[in-house]
């Protein structure tokens, strides 16, 4: 039997990583770290599903499957296709495989679904209708401001209901199959907002192939629609990769499933991780049944494979998850156990009723304050207050900063990276797309940086008009050659050539010096902004914008492993706004904490028509909020505390009904309790007085002796 994995091995990044960074193996065997359920998993034959409960390795797991297919599989490193759900996911990725494998035997298939198929529409694309050689992927802001062009309309908030709303269209399948599909996410859209979108889709797709650029959910929908309409193009997609890894699986929507499955072809090798208890995103599109229906879809042998030994939580803390999983009826069956079965059962959960969300607020500092108080050592980062909705976390927040405590509150969205950190990051993929074989004289400039090109080109301006640029790809087409390996040969001017060749000069004295000096992929973006005349741009705009967004990017480039496999996702993957947590008290929604967790998680704001939300019985999503409550549970490690306030702005409040799920055995003994029978009022439970305790009893007792005693005596 193998030792049981320490949290560092299972968490690299939260404990001793600093081996992995330097890309210093773990062990010998890249299985030993392992229990016997990962292992099982990291050996299966696909196609296999993967349900990994929070807090069970599944990273870990899934990485060392990556390793176990190179190392004992025999299988091309090329050729695996491993897809997560956001960059920080791709990231740590990365981290784990380069802490088993070699610089050599590292997959560079290793990424988010939209910089995977933006790689391969930028490799192998040029044959799909309405995408350009050279093509740009418009930004979310970018984008909607393109969208709201085309609609003739100026309010934000408007533009982004439509952007939203055309999203979920295309990415359902709905503008192109003829149909609209009866998703929970349709369903929850406005629908005058909805006509409006759906009339918009066509112009708005014209706006994008006029332009020359896609959005992000082209980078999805446009492969699918390719590979359906050319069976030829699905063989030789298909025939890529000998096994597909997809992370979070229960988070895809219509067009991310049908990609999979086309990807995948009649071999089916896919390996799907996920948990359906932790499907939160319905409203954006995700579709439950994706994870639930996979046995069937793949024509999978056997039942699912399970992870169910949690290295996160206390037994408490489970027991409470278990519970409200258990009343979802159509949950696929799975159970959290403590690693170490000897484990206290760590403290009762607490359940405070307070008057008003000033007083929830008030209840925040008091409890942050004892837990430092108990634990002189705690990091402020340690503490998290997770909310359903994000005005229950404004009182909060004002009370936090009003007692002089740090607080960081998480934004929903990112902001955009500044134009000029994506144009460092385009000049590094360019210089790294020249190479020189082994013998020849003639460099050749890979297609994949076309993009990158193209944004080097346009900043810092060089007069290269957008006439010489049709040319150049024009050219570049018709030769079936990078843009970059066009500038000698394409029709054009002496001035014009000349302007072409200077970039190309300057990414050839980036890449000559970043090969000369051996240098790692920060001081190789340092340098990129230099020689590219960027650097001067980058310096303190008056708000600290573009300094905190360099940063960022220098810090998440130190974990990226080698400059060449940084390049192979960099500018297609989200650049980090923010890598370091700051100490202070975590405040955010819950689905912004999906993926984290915390030593002390408070949720607040528990009350019916908050959590779950009054829109949710219409929608039929209550399933879907029980889920979300099951994911803020699973995010505490040692303590758990829940809130709900009896008057909510200007309305009286009742508890929510997920309360009651959770057993009374696992409470405080002061905490209230909460009957099971449901109100017509969107089925809020009723509320009770809890029993009093034997100590209650006998104080209540002295004092009616007392009381009936002095009444007796009479007066004195």
């Amino acid at each position: 039997m193998p030792a049981t994995p320490t949290s560092a091995e299972l968490h690299p990044g939260q404990g001793d990583d600093a081996a992995i960074r330097r890309g210093v193996p773990v062990t010998r065997d890249h299985l030993a770290s392992l229990n016997d359920d990962q292992r099982r998993a990291a050996t299966a034959p696909a196609p296999q599903l993967l349900l990994a409960g929070a807090g069970t390795g599944k990273t870990e797991t899934l990485a060392r499957r990556v390793a176990d297919l190179i190392l004992n599989g025999g299988e091309q490193p090329d050729r695996l296709l491993c897809i997560t759900f956001t960059a920080k996911a791709a990231g740590e990725m990365r981290l784990r495989l380069a802490s088993v494998l070699a610089p050599d035997q590292m997959p560079r298939w290793v990424g988010t679904f939209h910089a995977a198929m933006a790689r391969l529409l930028m490799e192998d694309g040029a044959g799909l209708p309405c995408l350009a050689r050279g093509f740009s992927i418009l930004s979310p802001g970018d984008a909607r401001s393109l969208l709201m062009q085309v609609a003739g309309v100026t309010d934000i908030k408007d533009g982004s209901q439509l952007q939203e709303a055309v999203s979920l269209l295309r990415n359902a399948l709905a503008t192109t199959e003829g149909k609209r599909p009866r998703s929970a996410a349709l369903l929850g859209c406005d629908p005058e907002i909805l006509e409006r979108a759906t009339a918009l889709v066509p112009a708005y797709r014209a706006a994008l192939a006029d332009r020359e650029v896609v959005d992000f959910d082209d980078l999805i929908v446009l492969p699918v629609l390719g590979m359906r309409a050319d069976p030829a193009l699905a063989d030789r997609w298909s025939g890529r990769w000998s096994e597909i890894l997809v992370d979070e699986y229960q988070d895809t929507n219509l067009a991310q499933h049908a990609l999979v499955r086309l990807l995948a072809g009649d071999r089916r090798r896919v390996f799907a991780v996920g948990d359906d208890l932790q499907a939160i995103y319905g409203w954006r599109g995700a579709d439950v049944a994706h994870i639930r229906n996979f046995a069937s879809d793949y024509r999978m042998p056997g039942d699912p494979l399970r992870l169910e030994i949690n290295y996160r939580s206390s037994p408490t803390i489970l027991r409470a998850a278990n519970a409200v999983g258990a009343n979802d009826r159509e949950a696929m069956r799975k159970t959290l156990r403590p690693a170490d079965p000897a484990r206290p059962a760590g403290v009762s959960i607490a359940i405070r009723e307070v008057a008003t969300a000033e007083q929830e607020g008030r209840g925040a500092v008091g409890w942050v304050q004892a837990l430092r108080k108990a634990q002189a050592d705690l990091a402020w980062r340690d503490c998290a207050i997770l909310v359903r909705a994000g005005f229950v976390s404004e009182p909060i927040v004002k009370a936090l900063q009003e007692a002089g405590i740090p607080v960081r509150l998480v934004s929903e969205r990112q902001p955009d990276a500044p134009k000029e950190v994506l144009a460092v990051i385009a000049w590094l993929r360019l210089a790294m797309s020249r190479s020189i074989g082994e013998g020849e004289t003639q460099e050749q400039w890979q297609a994949v940086a076309d993009d990158a090109f193209r944004r080097c080109c346009a900043f810092p301006a060089r007069g290269i008009g957008g006439s010489l640029f049709r040319r150049l790809r024009d050219h570049a087409t018709d030769r079936g050659i990078a843009l970059a390996a066009s500038v000698g040969s394409v029709e054009a001017s002496d001035a014009e050539r000349d302007r072409l060749l200077a970039v190309l000069a300057i990414a050839r004295r980036i890449g000559d010096a970043i090969a000369g000096k051996r240098l790692g992929v920060p001081a190789s973006l340092r340098l990129a902004a230099e020689y590219s005349g960027i650097q001067d741009r980058l310096r303190d705009d008056g708000q600290g914008r573009l300094t905190q967004a360099w940063t960022a990017c220098l810090q998440a480039a130190a974990g990226a492993g080698s400059v060449r496999s940084y390049c192979d996702s960099a500018g297609l993957d989200d650049v980090p706004g923010e890598t370091e947590v700051p100490d202070a008290v975590q405040v955010m929604t819950l689905h912004r904490a999906k993926g984290l967790e915390f030593d002390h998680v408070l949720l607040a704001g528990l009350e019916e028509g908050v959590w779950p939300n009054w829109q949710a019985e219409k929608r039929d999503a209550v399933p879907e909020e029980r889920r979300l409550f099951y994911v803020g549970i699973t995010r505490a490690r040692h303590s758990l505390r829940l809130s709900w306030v009896r008057q909510r702005r200007s309305w009286d409040a009742k508890p929510s009904r997920f309360l009651d799920e959770i057993p009374r055995s696992l409470l405080e003994s002061a905490a209230p309790a909460f009957a099971s029978s449901k109100r017509a009022d969107h089925g809020a439970p009723a509320r009770m007085a809890a029993p009093p305790t034997q100590a209650e009893t006998d104080r209540l007792v002295a004092a009616f002796m007392a009381r009936r005693t002095a009444a007796s005596a009479g007066p004195q």
